[in-house]
């Protein structure tokens, strides 16, 4: 970040380690970089591209927005170490890469809450605001949760059918966060790599198959013509990107900044799902066109893989055994989704992709 006549923050990091590019000409007072492993045409960031618009109108230009792809200055399992270091100002936080840094994020990774994504990203911004154990755990990291990006329900994409979870036994997939402990108990192997490496992964016959994704998502990793059968687990949405802001950097901005940066990061949650739908619409398009075939697990069988797992009980015994209030946060996040899935009607895309009304 630079300020008028004075390095500081992020930049001055950047010069320092060599990273990447100088200041802007256009004259900003603030001049922030934002860093992701997305791709410029992503549904996510689009999101981020709507909310940075918004907030340079809103603070007549004195703050701009400077976007690095694709994973181009960072990985995504750095991004929140850069944030705080002062290589970036602004990343995109995966959850799957965040266990070690962000405990109490990751349980917006354990499955079978909720199948809406509107429902989900709503409960994790209500988290943030309600849960106190919750919000510590960035504030000791030095960030502010701004707002999560779009995410859909969990799909499996694959190189050959599967009618039941047992058939995934002794496939190689790829998989993070706790969706890797789900496809391991029926007998899958999980493979952990980034979203940028599943293709050619998948090409090679590194992998047989792919999750810890959503269907939007597809087209951003060029994957709508390397999957020739996607499959709805049931698991629902399990997982989330958020974006994150440098405590120190946002408190020091003026209060009208900072007002803009918070008013623009409440609408990002409509433009979540609006590019979520608009990414999902053609990556469903392109499935098609490609030949994919389209199934689904039947609800007895879901339930019974779920019915065998514990890993809300195992994720508070490890994040207590650490001093978290982990039930309290897990309690927490179950309620706000309990009193949000009534709030909403929204259709995840892979749903209205199966259905034929994409």
């Amino acid at each position: 970040m630079m300020r008028k006549n004075k390095l500081v923050g992020g930049l001055a990091a950047l010069l320092t380690l060599g990273t990447v590019a100088a200041c802007s000409d256009s004259g900003a007072e603030y001049t922030l970089h934002y860093a992701t492993y997305s791709s410029p045409t992503s549904d996510q960031s689009k999101v981020v591209q709507r909310w940075a618009a918004d907030v340079e109108e809103a603070t007549n230009g004195e703050v701009e927005v400077i976007f690095h792809y694709s994973g181009s200055l960072i990985g995504a399992e750095d991004a929140l170490q850069a944030t705080l270091d002062g290589r970036v100002d602004i990343a995109q936080v995966g959850s799957i890469y965040a266990a070690s840094d962000l405990s109490m994020y990751t349980v917006v990774d354990l499955p079978f809450k909720t199948k809406n994504p509107e429902v989900h990203m709503h409960s994790i911004m209500r988290l943030y605001e309600e849960s106190e154990t919750y919000r510590e755990d960035f504030e000791r990291q030095g960030v502010k949760l701004m707002y999560p990006l779009p995410l859909g329900s969990m799909m499996i994409g694959l190189s050959s059918p599967a009618a039941t979870p047992e058939d995934l036994e002794g496939r190689s997939i790829r998989a993070g966060g706790l969706t890797s402990q789900v496809i391991l108990a029926r007998g899958a192997n999980p493979v952990a790599m980034g979203a940028n490496d599943i293709y050619e992964s998948l090409e090679r016959g590194i992998v047989q198959g792919y999750t810890s994704i959503s269907l939007p998502n597809l087209p951003a990793f060029g994957l709508t013509r390397s999957t020739d059968y996607v499959v709805d687990p049931g698991i629902g949405v399990a997982g989330s990107s958020i974006v994150v802001i440098n405590q120190d950097l946002y408190e020091s901005m003026p209060e009208e900044y900072q007002q803009a940066i918070d008013e623009a990061s409440a609408k990002s949650l409509q433009y979540g799902t609006e590019e979520m739908d608009a990414a999902g619409a053609a990556a469903c398009t392109e499935l098609r066109e490609a030949g994919t075939e389209f199934s689904a697990f039947e609800d007895a069988d879901v339930e019974d893989w779920r019915g065998d797992l514990t890993l809300d009980q195992d994720w508070v015994t490890e994040f207590e055994e650490r001093g978290y209030d982990a039930q309290g946060v897990l309690d927490d996040f179950e309620r706000i989704i309990a009193e949000e899935e009534p709030l909403s009607d929204y259709s995840a895309p892979l749903n209205a992709c199966m259905e034929g009304s994409q």
